[in-house]
């Protein structure tokens, strides 16, 4: 979609890693309202931060191969349904998921991302995020308890003090 802008800033959330680290690939009911992207890479010890990378710009990619296929920017059965994938790619993105969690490891015969995000997106019917123009002061945000980045143009959900930021991707082992 030429000239679209996503409006929020994605929160990069300890808890969510934390729930990467520990369910790996889950079923949905084990990650109750939380999105999840896979990656793996058949290089047994690839440098966890290129593997990372290579997932994003791999997800991303869906958008430039299939498209989304509508001006209104909304997920429908149809996009969905499109030979390939494009629901990594509306995960990263979606409107509603502000929290993500990644965790890239090794394993006996691959390296392997994943990335959960929260809350859970891809509805059917649903915009996959909503297009404006950048934020310059904290009136140009809609959304409830947000205040606008300058720096970045973009609108960012204030937290309470407790809630923490940490690295985007957790490494265990050194690479």
């Amino acid at each position: 979609m030429v000239g679209a802008f996503a409006r929020k800033l994605l929160l990069v959330d300890g808890r969510s890693d934390s729930v990467a680290v520990k369910w790996g690939h889950s079923a949905q009911h084990e990650r109750k309202d939380l999105g999840e992207n896979l990656y793996y890479s058949g290089n047994r010890q690839m440098n966890k931060v290129n593997a990372a990378e290579d997932a994003c710009k791999l997800w991303f990619g869906e958008l430039a191969e299939r498209g989304v296929g509508q001006e209104d920017n909304v997920l429908t059965q149809e996009v969905w349904n499109k030979p390939g994938q494009i629901g990594h790619y509306t995960q990263m993105v979606w409107q509603d998921s502000y929290r993500l969690g990644c965790y890239v490891n090794w394993c006996d015969s691959m390296t392997y991302v994943v990335c959960q995000y929260g809350p859970q997106g891809n509805w059917i019917g649903d915009p996959i995020y909503d297009t404006g123009n950048p934020c310059t002061t904290d009136d140009d945000c809609m959304c409830t308890n947000c205040r606008c980045s300058k720096e970045e143009a973009l609108c960012i959900i204030q937290y309470s003090t407790t809630v923490k930021t940490y690295a985007v991707f957790n490494v265990d082992k050194s690479y």
